[in-house]
Protein backbone atom coordinates (compact mmCIF):
# COMPACT_ATOMS: atom_id res chain seq x y z
CA UNK A 1 0.00 0.00 0.00
CA UNK A 2 1.28 3.52 0.75
CA UNK A 3 3.79 4.84 3.22
CA UNK A 4 5.14 8.36 3.30
CA UNK A 5 8.71 9.23 4.14
CA UNK A 6 8.63 12.95 3.57
CA UNK A 7 6.35 14.09 6.43
CA UNK A 8 7.34 11.36 8.86
CA UNK A 9 10.74 9.71 8.85
CA UNK A 10 12.73 12.64 7.52
CA UNK A 11 11.45 14.68 10.45
CA UNK A 12 12.72 12.04 12.82
CA UNK A 13 15.97 11.92 11.03
CA UNK A 14 16.08 15.56 11.31
CA UNK A 15 -33.60 9.75 3.43
CA UNK A 16 -35.88 8.75 0.41
CA UNK A 17 -37.65 5.40 -0.31
CA UNK A 18 -36.51 3.33 -3.28
CA UNK A 19 -37.93 0.54 -5.39
CA UNK A 20 -37.34 -2.81 -3.76
CA UNK A 21 -38.24 -6.36 -4.59
CA UNK A 22 -38.55 -8.38 -1.38
CA UNK A 23 -35.71 -10.87 -1.10
CA UNK A 24 -33.56 -9.07 -3.65
CA UNK A 25 -32.40 -6.04 -1.68
CA UNK A 26 -32.28 -2.53 -3.05
CA UNK A 27 -31.90 -2.13 -6.78
CA UNK A 28 -28.90 0.19 -6.99
CA UNK A 29 -25.31 -0.04 -8.06
CA UNK A 30 -23.04 0.19 -5.03
CA UNK A 31 -20.18 1.16 -7.31
CA UNK A 32 -22.00 4.33 -8.36
CA UNK A 33 -21.19 7.67 -6.79
CA UNK A 34 -24.68 8.36 -5.45
CA UNK A 35 -25.43 7.40 -1.87
CA UNK A 36 -28.74 5.58 -1.34
CA UNK A 37 -30.26 5.48 2.15
CA UNK A 38 -32.70 2.98 3.55
CA UNK A 39 -34.91 3.62 6.62
CA UNK A 40 -33.95 1.06 9.26
CA UNK A 41 -35.05 0.66 12.89
CA UNK A 42 -32.72 -0.89 15.48
CA UNK A 43 -34.43 -1.25 18.89
CA UNK A 44 -32.44 -2.19 21.97
CA UNK A 45 -31.72 -5.91 22.32
CA UNK A 46 -34.30 -7.84 24.34
CA UNK A 47 -33.42 -10.06 27.28
CA UNK A 48 -35.49 -13.17 26.58
CA UNK A 49 -35.00 -14.65 30.03
CA UNK A 50 -32.36 -15.71 32.50
CA UNK A 51 -30.20 -13.37 34.61
CA UNK A 52 -30.35 -9.62 34.16
CA UNK A 53 -27.77 -8.05 31.82
CA UNK A 54 -24.87 -6.84 33.96
CA UNK A 55 -22.15 -7.50 31.38
CA UNK A 56 -23.15 -5.10 28.61
CA UNK A 57 -24.79 -7.68 26.35
CA UNK A 58 -27.46 -5.25 25.12
CA UNK A 59 -24.90 -2.64 24.10
CA UNK A 60 -22.58 -5.25 22.56
CA UNK A 61 -25.41 -6.46 20.31
CA UNK A 62 -27.84 -3.69 19.34
CA UNK A 63 -25.32 -0.94 20.11
CA UNK A 64 -22.80 -2.52 17.77
CA UNK A 65 -25.38 -3.08 15.04
CA UNK A 66 -26.53 0.55 15.17
CA UNK A 67 -22.99 1.92 15.20
CA UNK A 68 -21.93 -0.24 12.26
CA UNK A 69 -24.96 0.74 10.20
CA UNK A 70 -24.25 4.44 10.76
CA UNK A 71 -20.65 3.97 9.65
CA UNK A 72 -21.80 2.03 6.58
CA UNK A 73 -23.65 5.12 5.34
CA UNK A 74 -26.43 3.35 3.45
CA UNK A 75 -29.00 3.65 6.23
CA UNK A 76 -31.11 6.23 8.03
CA UNK A 77 -31.62 4.92 11.56
CA UNK A 78 -35.06 5.87 12.85
CA UNK A 79 -35.02 7.74 16.16
CA UNK A 80 -36.14 5.45 18.99
CA UNK A 81 -38.42 8.24 20.25
CA UNK A 82 -40.49 7.77 17.09
CA UNK A 83 -41.22 4.09 17.76
CA UNK A 84 -44.93 3.32 18.10
CA UNK A 85 -44.33 -0.24 19.22
CA UNK A 86 -42.76 -1.15 22.54
CA UNK A 87 -39.98 -3.47 21.29
CA UNK A 88 -39.64 -5.27 24.63
CA UNK A 89 -43.37 -6.09 24.83
CA UNK A 90 -43.52 -6.86 21.13
CA UNK A 91 -40.85 -9.51 21.43
CA UNK A 92 -39.09 -11.01 18.42
CA UNK A 93 -42.09 -10.87 16.06
CA UNK A 94 -42.91 -7.34 14.83
CA UNK A 95 -46.26 -5.63 14.55
CA UNK A 96 -45.73 -4.57 10.95
CA UNK A 97 -48.41 -1.86 10.98
CA UNK A 98 -46.71 0.03 13.82
CA UNK A 99 -43.39 0.01 11.95
CA UNK A 100 -44.95 0.90 8.59
CA UNK A 101 -46.65 3.92 10.16
CA UNK A 102 -43.31 5.51 11.08
CA UNK A 103 -41.75 4.93 7.68
CA UNK A 104 -39.66 1.89 8.53
CA UNK A 105 -38.46 -0.18 5.59
CA UNK A 106 -36.26 -2.60 7.49
CA UNK A 107 -36.18 -3.72 11.13
CA UNK A 108 -33.42 -5.39 13.14
CA UNK A 109 -34.48 -7.46 16.15
CA UNK A 110 -31.89 -8.66 18.67
CA UNK A 111 -32.78 -11.07 21.44
CA UNK A 112 -30.57 -12.92 23.91
CA UNK A 113 -30.65 -15.32 26.82
CA UNK A 114 -27.72 -15.49 29.26
CA UNK A 115 -26.81 -19.06 30.26
CA UNK A 116 -23.81 -19.17 32.58
CA UNK A 117 -20.76 -18.03 30.62
CA UNK A 118 -22.56 -18.13 27.29
CA UNK A 119 -25.23 -16.12 25.53
CA UNK A 120 -27.81 -17.50 23.13
CA UNK A 121 -28.07 -14.69 20.56
CA UNK A 122 -30.92 -14.30 18.09
CA UNK A 123 -30.34 -11.55 15.48
CA UNK A 124 -33.02 -11.01 12.86
CA UNK A 125 -33.66 -8.76 9.86
CA UNK A 126 -37.24 -8.05 8.81
CA UNK A 127 -38.51 -6.49 5.62
CA UNK A 128 -41.31 -4.21 6.76
CA UNK A 129 -42.30 -3.52 3.16
CA UNK A 130 -42.49 -7.26 2.48
CA UNK A 131 -43.85 -8.07 5.96
CA UNK A 132 -41.56 -11.03 6.49
CA UNK A 133 -38.28 -12.07 8.02
CA UNK A 134 -35.28 -12.09 5.70
CA UNK A 135 -33.23 -15.27 5.92
CA UNK A 136 -29.54 -14.40 6.10
CA UNK A 137 -26.55 -16.68 5.66
CA UNK A 138 -25.49 -18.99 8.51
CA UNK A 139 -24.92 -18.54 11.38
CA UNK A 140 -27.39 -15.64 11.22
CA UNK A 141 -30.28 -17.77 9.96
CA UNK A 142 -31.03 -18.89 13.53
CA UNK A 143 -29.99 -18.33 17.13
CA UNK A 144 -26.31 -18.90 17.93
CA UNK A 145 -24.42 -19.52 21.16
CA UNK A 146 -21.64 -16.99 21.82
CA UNK A 147 -19.26 -16.71 24.81
CA UNK A 148 -20.30 -14.09 27.36
CA UNK A 149 -17.56 -11.69 26.34
CA UNK A 150 -18.26 -8.20 24.93
CA UNK A 151 -15.56 -8.52 22.26
CA UNK A 152 -16.91 -11.85 20.99
CA UNK A 153 -20.48 -10.56 21.10
CA UNK A 154 -19.45 -7.52 19.08
CA UNK A 155 -17.64 -9.75 16.57
CA UNK A 156 -20.84 -11.77 16.12
CA UNK A 157 -22.85 -8.57 15.68
CA UNK A 158 -20.32 -7.28 13.12
CA UNK A 159 -20.81 -10.43 11.09
CA UNK A 160 -24.57 -9.96 11.20
CA UNK A 161 -24.24 -6.39 9.92
CA UNK A 162 -21.98 -7.63 7.11
CA UNK A 163 -24.83 -9.88 5.98
CA UNK A 164 -27.42 -7.11 6.34
CA UNK A 165 -25.29 -4.95 4.07
CA UNK A 166 -24.92 -7.84 1.64
CA UNK A 167 -28.71 -8.16 1.46
CA UNK A 168 -29.22 -4.50 0.66
CA UNK A 169 -26.20 -3.86 -1.58
CA UNK A 170 -25.19 -7.27 -2.98
CA UNK A 171 -21.75 -6.88 -1.39
CA UNK A 172 -20.90 -7.75 2.25
CA UNK A 173 -19.76 -5.27 4.84
CA UNK A 174 -16.24 -4.91 6.21
CA UNK A 175 -16.85 -4.98 9.94
CA UNK A 176 -14.90 -8.15 10.71
CA UNK A 177 -11.78 -6.81 9.01
CA UNK A 178 -9.00 -5.06 10.92
CA UNK A 179 -6.82 -1.98 10.60
CA UNK A 180 -3.31 -1.51 11.90
CA UNK A 181 -2.19 1.96 12.92
CA UNK A 182 0.08 3.86 15.28
CA UNK A 183 -1.15 5.36 18.52
CA UNK A 184 1.09 7.95 20.11
CA UNK A 185 1.23 9.39 23.58
CA UNK A 186 4.08 11.71 24.43
CA UNK A 187 7.24 10.51 22.70
CA UNK A 188 6.09 6.91 22.44
CA UNK A 189 4.59 5.56 19.20
CA UNK A 190 3.22 2.03 19.33
CA UNK A 191 1.46 -0.23 16.83
CA UNK A 192 -2.14 -1.21 17.41
CA UNK A 193 -4.71 -3.37 15.67
CA UNK A 194 -8.25 -2.00 15.73
CA UNK A 195 -11.69 -3.02 14.52
CA UNK A 196 -13.39 -0.69 12.00
CA UNK A 197 -15.79 0.56 14.67
CA UNK A 198 -12.84 1.40 16.95
CA UNK A 199 -14.15 -0.47 20.00
CA UNK A 200 -11.78 -3.43 19.91
CA UNK A 201 -8.18 -2.28 20.03
CA UNK A 202 -5.13 -4.45 20.68
CA UNK A 203 -1.59 -3.24 21.38
CA UNK A 204 0.93 -4.89 19.06
CA UNK A 205 4.12 -3.29 20.43
CA UNK A 206 5.09 -1.89 23.81
CA UNK A 207 8.68 -0.77 23.37
CA UNK A 208 8.24 2.76 24.68
CA UNK A 209 10.01 3.97 21.55
CA UNK A 210 9.12 4.83 17.96
CA UNK A 211 7.32 2.26 15.83
CA UNK A 212 5.82 3.52 12.57
CA UNK A 213 4.18 2.92 9.21
CA UNK A 214 2.60 -0.53 9.64
CA UNK A 215 1.19 -2.55 6.76
CA UNK A 216 -0.83 -5.73 6.99
CA UNK A 217 -0.83 -8.57 4.49
CA UNK A 218 -0.39 -12.31 4.26
CA UNK A 219 -0.90 -12.69 8.01
CA UNK A 220 2.13 -10.49 8.70
CA UNK A 221 2.63 -6.89 9.75
CA UNK A 222 5.62 -5.02 8.36
CA UNK A 223 6.67 -1.83 10.12
CA UNK A 224 9.53 0.57 10.74
CA UNK A 225 11.09 0.82 14.18
CA UNK A 226 13.96 2.76 15.71
CA UNK A 227 14.50 0.15 18.42
CA UNK A 228 17.96 -0.77 17.09
CA UNK A 229 19.12 2.80 16.62
CA UNK A 230 18.13 3.35 12.99
CA UNK A 231 15.03 3.32 10.80
CA UNK A 232 14.92 -0.45 10.28
CA UNK A 233 12.13 -2.70 9.02
CA UNK A 234 10.61 -5.44 11.16
CA UNK A 235 7.97 -8.07 10.53
CA UNK A 236 5.45 -9.12 13.18
CA UNK A 237 4.00 -12.60 12.94
CA UNK A 238 2.61 -14.95 15.57
CA UNK A 239 2.92 -12.22 18.17
CA UNK A 240 6.68 -11.89 17.70
CA UNK A 241 8.62 -9.19 15.87
CA UNK A 242 11.86 -9.98 14.06
CA UNK A 243 14.25 -7.84 12.00
CA UNK A 244 13.39 -7.77 8.30
CA UNK A 245 15.66 -5.17 6.63
CA UNK A 246 18.44 -3.15 8.20
CA UNK A 247 20.39 -1.67 5.31
CA UNK A 248 22.39 1.51 5.80
CA UNK A 249 20.13 4.56 6.07
CA UNK A 250 16.34 4.42 5.87
CA UNK A 251 14.40 1.17 5.64
CA UNK A 252 10.69 1.89 5.46
CA UNK A 253 7.38 1.85 3.58
CA UNK A 254 6.91 -1.92 3.28
CA UNK A 255 3.99 -3.07 1.10
CA UNK A 256 3.42 -6.76 0.32
CA UNK A 257 2.51 -7.54 -3.30
CA UNK A 258 -0.93 -9.08 -3.96
CA UNK A 259 0.67 -12.42 -4.84
CA UNK A 260 2.83 -12.35 -1.70
CA UNK A 261 6.10 -12.76 -3.61
CA UNK A 262 7.65 -9.34 -3.07
CA UNK A 263 7.66 -6.48 -0.61
CA UNK A 264 8.04 -2.98 -2.03
CA UNK A 265 10.06 -0.77 0.30
CA UNK A 266 12.00 2.48 0.41
CA UNK A 267 15.75 2.21 1.07
CA UNK A 268 18.38 4.95 1.14
CA UNK A 269 21.36 2.61 1.31
CA UNK A 270 22.81 4.01 -1.92
CA UNK A 271 22.24 7.67 -1.10
CA UNK A 272 18.80 9.18 -1.60
CA UNK A 273 15.62 7.15 -0.93
CA UNK A 274 14.65 4.77 -3.76
CA UNK A 275 12.11 1.97 -4.14
CA UNK A 276 13.22 -1.66 -4.08
CA UNK A 277 11.61 -5.08 -4.04
CA UNK A 278 12.60 -7.42 -1.20
CA UNK A 279 11.99 -11.10 -0.58
CA UNK A 280 9.00 -11.25 1.83
CA UNK A 281 10.66 -13.85 4.06
CA UNK A 282 14.37 -13.11 4.05
CA UNK A 283 14.39 -9.38 3.28
CA UNK A 284 16.99 -9.91 0.55
CA UNK A 285 16.91 -7.43 -2.34
CA UNK A 286 15.15 -8.76 -5.42
CA UNK A 287 15.29 -5.65 -7.60
CA UNK A 288 15.83 -1.90 -7.51
CA UNK A 289 12.89 -0.13 -9.17
CA UNK A 290 13.72 3.59 -9.18
CA UNK A 291 16.89 5.60 -9.69
CA UNK A 292 16.52 9.38 -9.62
CA UNK A 293 18.13 12.33 -7.91
CA UNK A 294 14.95 12.96 -5.87
CA UNK A 295 13.16 11.09 -3.12
CA UNK A 296 11.09 8.09 -4.27
CA UNK A 297 8.88 6.60 -1.57
CA UNK A 298 5.41 5.36 -0.46
CA UNK A 299 4.91 2.36 -2.80
CA UNK A 300 1.33 1.09 -3.24
CA UNK A 301 0.45 -1.95 -5.36
CA UNK A 302 -2.34 -2.11 -7.91
CA UNK A 303 -4.79 -4.92 -7.03
CA UNK A 304 -3.53 -7.07 -9.93
CA UNK A 305 0.09 -6.61 -8.84
CA UNK A 306 1.10 -5.29 -12.24
CA UNK A 307 1.80 -1.67 -11.25
CA UNK A 308 2.97 0.39 -8.30
CA UNK A 309 1.98 3.91 -7.34
CA UNK A 310 4.60 5.93 -5.48
CA UNK A 311 5.64 9.45 -4.52
CA UNK A 312 8.56 11.26 -6.14
CA UNK A 313 9.85 14.82 -5.93
CA UNK A 314 12.17 14.37 -8.91
CA UNK A 315 10.47 17.31 -10.66
CA UNK A 316 10.73 19.58 -7.64
CA UNK A 317 7.71 18.77 -5.46
CA UNK A 318 6.20 15.53 -4.16
CA UNK A 319 3.78 14.10 -6.74
CA UNK A 320 2.06 10.76 -7.29
CA UNK A 321 3.68 8.58 -9.95
CA UNK A 322 2.96 5.11 -11.31
CA UNK A 323 5.25 2.47 -12.80
CA UNK A 324 5.15 -1.14 -13.84
CA UNK A 325 6.00 -3.67 -11.16
CA UNK A 326 9.44 -4.20 -12.73
CA UNK A 327 10.24 -0.46 -12.54
CA UNK A 328 9.62 0.30 -16.21
CA UNK A 329 7.18 2.86 -17.56
CA UNK A 330 7.53 5.42 -14.78
CA UNK A 331 4.94 8.15 -15.34
CA UNK A 332 3.81 11.16 -13.35
CA UNK A 333 0.13 10.92 -12.41
CA UNK A 334 -0.67 14.17 -10.54
CA UNK A 335 0.05 17.65 -11.86
CA UNK A 336 -2.13 19.76 -9.58
CA UNK A 337 -0.80 20.88 -6.20
CA UNK A 338 2.74 21.09 -4.93
CA UNK A 339 2.69 18.46 -2.16
CA UNK A 340 0.92 15.18 -2.98
CA UNK A 341 1.71 12.08 -0.96
CA UNK A 342 0.55 8.77 0.66
CA UNK A 343 -1.09 7.16 -2.42
CA UNK A 344 -3.28 4.10 -1.90
CA UNK A 345 -4.59 2.09 -4.85
CA UNK A 346 -8.28 1.22 -4.73
CA UNK A 347 -8.85 -2.58 -4.60
CA UNK A 348 -11.20 -2.17 -7.57
CA UNK A 349 -8.29 -0.79 -9.56
CA UNK A 350 -9.90 2.37 -10.91
CA UNK A 351 -8.74 5.09 -8.51
CA UNK A 352 -5.89 6.12 -6.26
CA UNK A 353 -6.52 8.04 -3.04
CA UNK A 354 -3.84 10.44 -1.82
CA UNK A 355 -3.15 13.34 0.53
CA UNK A 356 -2.56 16.82 -0.89
CA UNK A 357 -1.74 20.19 0.64
CA UNK A 358 -3.98 23.00 -0.56
CA UNK A 359 -3.37 26.72 -0.98
CA UNK A 360 -4.04 27.31 2.74
CA UNK A 361 -1.33 24.82 3.75
CA UNK A 362 -4.01 22.41 4.95
CA UNK A 363 -3.90 18.71 4.10
CA UNK A 364 -6.95 17.01 2.59
CA UNK A 365 -7.81 13.74 0.86
CA UNK A 366 -8.40 13.39 -2.87
CA UNK A 367 -8.82 10.61 -5.40
CA UNK A 368 -7.63 10.49 -8.99
CA UNK A 369 -9.28 8.36 -11.66
CA UNK A 370 -6.88 6.13 -13.57
CA UNK A 371 -8.94 6.26 -16.76
CA UNK A 372 -9.23 10.02 -17.21
CA UNK A 373 -7.11 11.67 -14.49
CA UNK A 374 -10.15 13.31 -12.87
CA UNK A 375 -9.37 14.50 -9.34
CA UNK A 376 -12.11 14.45 -6.69
CA UNK A 377 -11.80 16.18 -3.34
CA UNK A 378 -13.25 14.20 -0.41
CA UNK A 379 -12.50 16.41 2.62
CA UNK A 380 -12.42 20.17 3.17
CA UNK A 381 -12.60 22.73 6.00
CA UNK A 382 -12.30 20.06 8.70
CA UNK A 383 -8.75 20.29 10.00
CA UNK A 384 -5.96 18.24 8.43
CA UNK A 385 -7.10 15.00 6.80
CA UNK A 386 -4.38 12.57 5.75
CA UNK A 387 -3.18 9.02 5.12
CA UNK A 388 -6.13 7.42 3.28
CA UNK A 389 -6.36 3.63 3.14
CA UNK A 390 -9.05 1.75 1.23
CA UNK A 391 -11.35 -0.88 2.70
CA UNK A 392 -11.00 -4.38 1.20
CA UNK A 393 -14.12 -3.84 -0.94
CA UNK A 394 -12.98 -0.42 -2.18
CA UNK A 395 -16.17 1.31 -0.99
CA UNK A 396 -14.71 3.15 2.02
CA UNK A 397 -11.60 4.95 3.17
CA UNK A 398 -10.07 5.08 6.63
CA UNK A 399 -7.94 8.15 7.31
CA UNK A 400 -6.70 10.45 10.05
CA UNK A 401 -8.20 13.82 10.87
CA UNK A 402 -7.46 16.61 13.36
CA UNK A 403 -10.96 18.13 13.11
CA UNK A 404 -11.68 17.29 16.77
CA UNK A 405 -8.24 18.33 18.05
CA UNK A 406 -5.71 15.51 18.09
CA UNK A 407 -5.27 13.17 15.13
CA UNK A 408 -7.97 10.48 15.19
CA UNK A 409 -9.13 7.61 12.98
CA UNK A 410 -12.12 8.22 10.73
CA UNK A 411 -13.96 6.19 8.09
CA UNK A 412 -15.83 7.69 5.15
CA UNK A 413 -17.71 6.43 2.15
CA UNK A 414 -15.75 6.51 -1.11
CA UNK A 415 -17.53 9.70 -2.19
CA UNK A 416 -16.75 11.43 1.13
CA UNK A 417 -20.41 12.14 1.92
CA UNK A 418 -20.60 10.12 5.16
CA UNK A 419 -17.70 10.49 7.62
CA UNK A 420 -17.52 9.02 11.12
CA UNK A 421 -14.85 9.08 13.80
CA UNK A 422 -14.06 5.52 14.91
CA UNK A 423 -11.05 5.75 17.26
CA UNK A 424 -11.99 5.60 20.93
CA UNK A 425 -8.68 5.30 22.81
CA UNK A 426 -6.52 7.95 24.40
CA UNK A 427 -3.78 9.76 22.50
CA UNK A 428 -3.44 10.42 18.80
CA UNK A 429 -3.63 8.00 15.88
CA UNK A 430 -1.59 8.10 12.67
CA UNK A 431 -0.77 6.03 9.56
CA UNK A 432 -3.70 3.57 9.40
CA UNK A 433 -3.50 0.61 7.05
CA UNK A 434 -6.62 -1.44 6.25
CA UNK A 435 -5.88 -5.15 5.92
CA UNK A 436 -6.98 -6.70 2.64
Amino acid sequence: MRRSLIPALLLFMAAPAFAQSDGEGLKFDVTAGELVRFNLAVPDAINLGGPADTRGVTEALSGTVARDLRIAGYFNLIDKKAFLADPAKEGMEPNYVDWINIGTQGLVKAGYRIQGNEVVVDLRLYSIDGQRRITLAAPYDKAATVPLDPGKLRYHAHGFVNEVIRYFTKSPGFFNTRLVAVRHSGRSKELIMVSPDGLDETALTSTGGINMLPSLGGGRIYFTSFRNGGAHLFVLSGGKARPFAAFKGLNTGAALSPDGRSVAVTLSKDGNPEIYLLDPTTGAIQKRLTESWGIDTSPSWSPDGQRIAFVSDRHGSPQVWVMNADGSGQKRLTFQGDYNQTPDWNPRGDRIAFTARDERNVFDIFTIGLADGTITRLTQNQGNNEEPTWSPDGRYLAFTSTRTGSSQLWIMTADGRVQNRVSTGKGGYITPFWGR
